[in-house]
């Protein structure tokens, strides 16, 4: 090939490749900027809180900011370095959450930024009171707003959880989502999103349910505590499940990962873990109106713990531990199902199962579901499969008395 003919193929490649180039940059260069708003100009929240106002028309309204330049710096009089706080809070007290927005908005340099928010926490009073429906309007409508963020009820002021400084996380309203994340392994039906939430609402046979949370010190930190779910009736809470009653709910739900439980009895205490839990739900409509739930629950569990069963072979031992462990996830169910029955709530989405079984007849239940559900009777059959009793067979009660015989 001639020198000519050389550089005419190099001159060739080098405008082939400025074309790919531009084909790239040219976009990139058009979309850049035009509509993007700066770090500088956004109050990025990260929580938000809704607390009854002294004019109970009107809520407090708090949103926590993240600070993501928030760093160590030089004490004043340059003694040392102090730790900047992550977060801001900013109020406003209005009758909706978009007229709280607004306010800000207008008396701020930045724009609130709602597309990170974690949590969105309800004080207890406001939750009693009710008309959640209305005050998470702006939640469902905003295109900013994300339908993942957590709903939680507060025992007292929601506020002071957005100021929590646990320790672990410095932003109280991502550490609030890192620990349900943690429990929805455990239970999907622990972690409830604005999305979940709102779905049970529209069902309006269905009652909601959200974590209750509250604020202790201890070890001058503060500690965020879940104490039971909220039961809602429509959009206002009317009751509670306890930490107790929890695992009764959960487990008549299934699609359970984990868990504990304890047996006990006059023979000996086991205490035993749950590796899987699933429940199949058949509902029967009898002939005098009246709704059968029928569930079948099938559980798998190891031990954790074992106390006492002397004179226990392995194999009465493993009998044992079956039949207790049927007997405690039954009692369980069925103590919440009662519960749930006095409040009025179907809280299971039984009237939903009703509705996808029989939906011509549910047309005329569902405007008498309130009476009907708490005539609801409930059939429980529990399997439990306990493959091995761990690393050992038997307790140190067991092992002592065979040694001493």
């Amino acid at each position: 090939m001639t020198v000519s003919g050389m550089r005419f193929r190099r001159t060739r490649f080098r405008r082939i490749t400025a074309a790919v180039l531009l084909s790239f940059l040219i976009p990139a260069a058009l979309s850049g900027c035009w509509d993007s708003r700066e770090l500088n100009e956004l109050f990025i929240v990260t929580g938000v809180s809704l607390d009854k106002a002294d004019n109970s028309d009107e809520m407090n309204i708090a949103f926590q900011i993240g600070k993501p330049e928030a760093k160590g710096s030089v004490a004043p009089g340059g003694g040392g370095s102090t730790e900047e706080k992550p977060t801001l809070l900013v109020r406003s007290t209005s009758d909706t959450v978009s007229g709280a927005v607004l306010d800000i908005d207008r008396d701020s340099s930045r724009t609130l930024m709602l597309d990170h928010n974690q949590a969105v926490l309800i004080g207890s009073d406001l939750a009693k009171q009710g008309g959640i429906r209305d005050h998470l309007d702006l939640f469902l409508r905003d295109e900013e707003t994300r339908m993942e963020a957590l709903i939680m009820v507060v025992d007292g002021h929601a506020e002071k959880l957005l100021t929590a400084d646990t320790g672990e996380d410095r932003i109280s309203g991502v550490y609030l989502w890192r620990m349900m994340e943690k429990l929805s392994q455990t239970s999907p039906y622990y972690h409830v999103r604005l999305k979940d939430f709102v779905s049970r609402l529209l069902e309006q046979a269905t009652s909601p349910v959200a974590p209750v949370v509250t604020l202790t010190r201890m070890n001058d930190k503060d500690r965020i505590k879940i104490v039971g779910l909220a039961v809602f009736k429509g959009d206002r809470v009317i009751g509670r499940l306890d930490n107790q009653d929890v695992p009764g709910y959960i487990w008549a739900m299934g699609d359970v990962k984990a868990g504990k439980y304890k047996t006990k009895s006059e023979s000996g205490t086991a205490e035993m873990n749950i590796t899987n839990l699933d429940c199949k739900r058949d509902v029967i409509l009898r002939e005098d109106g009246r709704v059968q739930v029928r569930l079948n629950v099938d559980a798998s569990a190891v031990v954790g713990e074992l106390k006492g069963f002397q004179g226990f072979t392995p194999d009465e031992l493993m009998s044992d531990l079956v039949a207790a462990s049927r007997n405690e996830i039954r009692k369980s169910i069925v103590n919440t199902f009662e519960l749930a029955r006095d409040l009025d709530a179907d809280i299971y989405g039984i009237g939903m199962s009703v509705y996808r079984k029989y939906p011509r007849k549910w047309r005329k239940m569902k405007k008498q579901w309130d009476h009907l559900f708490p005539e609801t009777e409930l059939d429980v059959k529990v399997r439990v499969q306990i493959p091995s009793t761990g690393q050992v067979v038997e307790s140190l009660e067991m092992g002592v008395e065979q040694n001493e015989d």
